[in-house]
């Protein structure tokens, strides 16, 4: 049996499975699009520009706070299905809201039926930019409408099983 931690942790992009090596095993500038080797004082990157670059991208692109806080800015801190717009700060250089939640349109237990994987390292950059993360897949829902679409959800999903079963 998987508990639940592990097997939420296996849904994450860590920025250690960036790290690439030649075919001799030496490592590489973690960059994407980078094939140099590190230097001095970089320990994972060929120069500053390239450690910049990468964590930029990166940033943006897999940090789960700062993508849920862009879809809050985008939305204008208001919930797209009752229309209210609702109190936040900044925190930290993210947008937090006690009310708000980033929801996902398509729900993020659909990947595999949608043909993500999430085996390799360009599986889980596909998945998660294509899917997971993706500003047309997430919108910013208050608390309650996040609760009822949810639940919606789960009743669908329950309905489902129950009709295959018989």
């Amino acid at each position: 049996m998987v508990t639940a931690s592990k097997k939420s942790s296996k849904m994450f992009v860590y920025i250690r499975e960036f790290d690439k090596y030649d075919d001799s095993g030496k490592l590489l500038c973690r960059n994407t699009i980078c094939f140099n080797y590190p230097k001095s004082p970089y320990r994972r990157y060929c120069s500053k520009k390239c450690s910049k670059d990468f964590e930029h991208w990166y940033y943006h692109n897999f940090y789960w706070d700062r993508v849920r806080s862009d879809i809050f800015k985008r939305d204008n801190y208001t919930c797209q299905i009752c229309k209210r717009r609702f109190p936040y700060t900044y925190r930290r250089r993210f947008a937090k809201s006690k009310k708000l939640q980033c929801d996902h349109v398509i729900p993020r237990s659909l990947y595999k039926q949608h043909g993500y994987k999430y085996d390799t390292l360009e599986n889980k950059i596909t998945a998660t930019l294509e899917f997971f993360h993706n500003p047309d897949n997430l919108r910013t829902l208050c608390y309650n409408c996040h609760k009822q679409v949810t639940l919606k959800y789960i009743r669908s999903v329950k309905k489902v099983a129950q009709i295959i079963r018989e």
